[in-house]
């Protein structure tokens, strides 16, 4: 009551001195430059509620309607899209975010933070539930792998037996790798994060967001189809045990052949069956995410490298003092600096991959040779081979184009006037020739276009070779 009776003096000064009140009344229209108190907010409630003094503030023109500044409204649980839900800075850590949650669901990247917008709230802990549940998978995977391993050692052993055997091991090596690039990942997108800093800006906001549609369009693309290629692996292992089944309940027939290594051990078992298919997609998930993920790091690398050579081109011909050269000639350093950093922390990941690749390449070529006993089988078997050269193309050219792109700059050095020319320019021209910047595999071998050629010729060598010494058979008889 005292609270109104204060304010009814107030209307009451209103009427009598239009200036007074203006004055008076500023301090209430000047709140919205700054969050009220919560008294201040107890007070508007009851301006608000009253009718009488609502009137008052709508006869302000300076006061905004339903005095929002002053009532916060509670956030509706689905709001609509505004503007900046759709505007990027055009960051690798920004591009990465929802990526690497979906990733996280399958004991992939158990790194927190990944969908704040900066890199410093990134962080790993042993702790963790993300953690745990990694640790779980890859202890789980283990003893997998050692029994599909024993399974293997305990009979013929021909392509068709080791290829489970090379899937399973394949994935867990590298959710292991994965595992290990988690506890550097924070740090390491702290750098990268400075680094594009640094870079020269970007000139529109179609060019910030080119990077996240680049990497959002690969991603899907890429685990759409491999989502495809294991929906038909799951069709033609229906198909084989509504055909081949040894008992009468079909669920019971699935189990038994898609985990037919554990029930080489166990006895049979409704949960044991059921986890090994849970097994089998986490594992399926990884083995196709390794790829990707190599690719979508290339694209970040690359597009720090494009960053400064679209910068360079503006100034292509062009009479610049020597502290441009040297300042662009340390940004093109700093990026090969992390691209070594990049390199060193994937480069075990990017070797499996490849390796992968170039194993079930041969294996399904070798396959073409039997007969395929149904539509079923003849979809899923040219589809997987399709996918896994058009994968490891991909997984090529967008490796490459971290080399192709670190070798740009040499076209605008060798046009820089002569009346430009100085020794800034001749060390940064000599730094690109010199250096191979690209990723690689534990260092074996770089990752350029000629490697396409190479992988090309090592299938084709390894084709004639094993051709000679394999038999076709049957691989669906019962």
């Amino acid at each position: 009551m005292k609270i109104l009776n204060n304010l009814n003096t107030k209307q009451q000064q209103h009427n009598r001195n239009n200036n007074n009140i203006s004055n008076n009344g500023d301090s209430l229209v000047n709140s919205k430059k700054s969050p009220p108190t919560q008294p201040q907010a107890l007070r508007m409630q009851i301006i608000s509620d009253s009718d009488h003094y609502q009137s008052y503030f709508s006869s302000r023109n300076d006061v905004p309607a339903n005095n929002e500044y002053y009532l916060e409204k509670p956030p509706k649980f689905l709001q609509k899209g505004i503007k900046d839900n759709f505007m990027y800075e055009g960051h690798f850590h920004e591009a990465m975010g929802k990526i690497l949650l979906i990733a996280q669901c399958f004991a992939m990247m158990p790194v927190r933070g990944i969908t704040m917008p900066h890199p410093k709230y990134l962080s790993f802990s042993w702790t963790h539930v993300r953690t745990i549940f990694c640790l779980v998978f890859i202890i789980c995977s283990t003893v997998d792998s050692v029994i599909t391993v024993y399974k293997v050692l305990n009979g013929p052993i021909t392509f068709n037996n080791m290829e489970p055997m090379i899937f399973r091991i394949v994935s867990l090596i590298v959710c292991i790798s994965a595992l290990y690039l988690a506890r550097k990942w924070p740090e390491l997108m702290v750098q990268w994060y400075n680094l594009e800093c640094q870079l020269p800006p970007y000139s529109s906001q179609k060019d910030k967001r080119s990077m996240a549609d680049k990497i959002r369009i690969v991603f899907f693309v890429g685990m759409t189809l491999s989502l495809a290629e294991h929906l038909l692996s799951v069709t033609q292992a229906i198909y084989y045990a509504a055909r081949c089944g040894t008992t009468s309940d079909p669920v019971k027939n699935f189990l038994l052949i898609t985990n037919e290594h554990l029930f080489y051990i166990f006895p049979y078992s409704y949960l044991l069956g059921w986890f090994g298919r849970l097994l089998i997609i986490i594992s399926t998930f990884i083995w196709n995410y390794m790829a990707v993920f190599v690719m979508l790091i290339s694209i970040g690398l690359t597009c720090l490298f494009k960053q400064i050579n679209d910068n360079l081109e503006k100034f292509k011909n062009k009479q610049m003092p020597a502290v441009f050269w040297a300042e662009r000639r340390v940004q093109y350093r700093n990026v090969c600096i992390l691209c070594e950093k990049v390199d060193n922390a994937i480069s075990m990941i990017t070797m499996m991959s490849f390796s992968n690749n170039l194993y079930f390449i041969c294996v399904q070529l070798l396959k073409s040779r039997n007969n395929m006993p149904s539509t079923v089988a003849t979809v899923y078997f040219y589809f997987s081979l399709i996918f896994l050269f058009l994968r490891s193309l991909a997984l090529s050219l967008y490796s490459a184009a971290v080399y192709d792109e670190s070798r740009k700059p040499l076209r605008v050095l060798r046009s820089v006037p002569k009346e430009s020319w100085c020794l800034e320019v001749k060390r940064f021209a000599l730094e690109i020739s010199s250096d191979l910047v690209a990723l690689s595999g534990m260092k074996f071998f770089h990752l350029t276009r000629k490697l396409v050629l190479s992988v090309a010729g090592t299938i084709v060598t390894y084709e004639l070779v094993l051709i000679q010494f394999y038999e076709p058979t049957n691989l669906w008889n019962c």
